[in-house]
């Protein structure tokens, strides 16, 4: 009969662990048993301490795992945000070098670090910067005869949910980078916001002025537009 490598192995391991059944046994004292298949040995270290290294490969007690730090987010530097906001909407916000310290901008004489954290001070400019930029790019695209910016596919008037939705495509993908597939769920809100009847009165155009203006807002002061 052809015995294997690996049948050698169990068989030895089952011979050991029936040696080794109990450890010593004194007349008239309990002495509690060594588990199978291991030799006892004095002062053996406790489950979970450090035992001594011996050089074999294995658990040699539970150390305290580093993990490495994730980077965190960081916002744009006041700079960088006034030039990404005059990139994506074709208009300066004409109070930020009134405001860019306030916003972290460094002067180099009393702060030499431009700030990157994220702060109330911040985000009540962006709101600003985004609401005057944000307008004023919105009525030059309808008082322009070229293709708007922010209104690149449609005019205030439009209402046909398909070239609504081709018009928010263009803008997610400039503002965020992102592209929309026909069925992606992010623009469902946007869409609902542009599409949805009001309570009282109708859909008119000063109103989806209004909503696109609101649009805008919101992918400027969209957290994938103002961190990285």
């Amino acid at each position: 009969m052809r015995v294997t490598r690996a049948s050698m192995m169990m068989i030895t391991t089952l011979v050991v662990a029936g040696c080794y059944q109990g450890g010593p046994h004194v007349r008239g004292e309990d002495v509690e048993p060594v588990p199978p298949g291991r030799v006892p040995v004095d002062d053996e270290p406790e489950p979970g301490d450090d035992a001594a290294d011996d050089g074999e490969p294995g658990h040699h007690g539970d150390g305290n795992a580093e993990e490495p730090a994730g980077r965190r987010m960081r916002r744009m530097t006041a700079a960088q945000f006034h030039r990404s906001l005059v990139t994506v909407t074709g208009q300066p916000w004409p109070q930020f070098d009134e405001f860019a310290g306030a916003m972290g901008q460094a002067d180099f004489a009393e702060i030499t670090d431009e700030g990157r954290e994220l702060s109330v001070t911040f985000d009540k400019f962006v709101h600003d910067a985004a609401l005057h930029s944000c307008s004023a790019a919105i009525t030059a695209d309808g008082e322009g005869s070229d293709a708007g910016t922010i209104m690149r596919w449609v005019e205030v008037s439009e209402r046909d949910v398909v070239k609504i939705r081709r018009n928010l495509d263009y803008l997610m993908l400039r503002f965020l980078g992102q592209e929309m597939d026909d069925e992606d769920t992010r623009v469902e809100p946007w869409m609902d916001l542009l599409t949805t009847e009001p309570d009282a009165g109708e859909l008119d155009d000063e109103l989806m002025r209004e909503r696109w203006t609101a649009v805008c807002i919101g992918l400027v002061t969209h957290p994938d537009f103002v961190t990285y």
